[in-house]
């Protein structure tokens, strides 16, 4: 018995990859049950159900510091804020789906989609019953606020530093796929951060929302990556053409060769013995 080629496995090409999928799916609906129980805690033990928790004096000292020393990043901060609403971001992650499955990712494909998918819904959960009002500077022309800044939903956590930070660190995690390398990784995590600051410069967010945000969309993020990087696709489209096996049949015999019987054909024959003699025409 031959040893199998390098690399190769013992597992059926045939299987179903429905099995990998569903179990890829409990890890991820697992992971985000530990992420929500640890919102719930950090809700109503530090930050408060209703704010003014134990963490708000830190709160205000941060919030207060970046109303003082944000003049140059406000403007930065603005369009950070816009490309990460909810809606915008939805429409962002929706696109770079769909250009992922035009150049053939596949499952891959749908990694920053399941990254703001569940992120999202962290944030949903999390708000039915932390209800932390915002701080005032969230709503112009309340104390602090800059004009054009109108944000009145609950405060805890951070929609933006969540799902952004989430997708962003997806894709970080698409890169270092793709590219077999790690610097991805700490690139994510810094614009995450980038996403989580421009939050406290428009004066919308406590420090408490957006650094507990930002870590879970650090975590969720690596977590859907991880989960969903070596998945088998499990539809027929795109269809791939399967590889021409070489035939196992002998080549045709020529016409040159022996017949069923072993006898060389007569033509064959009279071929192989060359052209006959030259008759003599009498002109020597």
């Amino acid at each position: 018995m031959t040893a199998p080629p390098p690399g190769s496995t013992n597992e059926d090409p045939q299987a179903s990859p429905w099995p990998a999928l569903l179990g890829a799916i409990a890890r991820l609906v697992a992971v985000l049950v530990v992420l929500a129980a640890v919102f719930a805690l950090v809700g109503f033990t530090l930050v408060g159900s209703h704010g003014g928790g134990g963490v708000q004096g830190w709160d205000d000292s941060v919030g207060t510091w970046f109303q003082t020393h944000r003049f140059h990043l406000v403007g930065a901060s603005k369009v950070i804020a816009f490309l990460g609403d909810a809606p915008n971001l939805a429409v962002l992650v929706a696109a770079g789906t769909i250009v992922l499955l035009l150049v053939g990712q596949r499952v891959r494909a749908f990694i920053p989609l399941a990254a703001y998918l569940g992120a999202e819904f962290l944030v949903f959960l999390t708000r039915t019953y932390i209800h932390r009002p915002r701080p005032l500077s969230a709503n112009y022309p309340g104390p602090g606020s800059l004009p054009g800044i109108h944000e009145t939903s609950w405060s805890f956590p951070s929609g933006h530093a969540t799902a952004g930070t989430a997708v962003v660190v997806s894709l970080a995690g698409l890169a270092v796929l793709t590219w077999k390398v790690r610097w991805p990784w700490i690139v994510g995590i810094v614009v995450g951060a980038m996403v989580a600051t421009s939050r406290l410069v428009l004066g919308v967010h406590w420090w408490s929302d957006v650094t507990f945000g930002l870590v879970a969309g650090v975590v969720w993020g690596i977590t859907v990556t991880l989960a969903l990087a070596d998945l088998p696709w499990p539809f027929s489209w795109p269809a791939h053409r399967l590889p021409v096996q070489p035939s196992a049949e002998p080549a045709p015999q020529s016409s040159g060769s022996l017949d069923d019987g072993g006898v060389r054909p007569p033509s064959a024959a009279s071929n192989d013995a060359g052209p006959g003699p030259i008759p003599d025409d009498g002109n020597h």
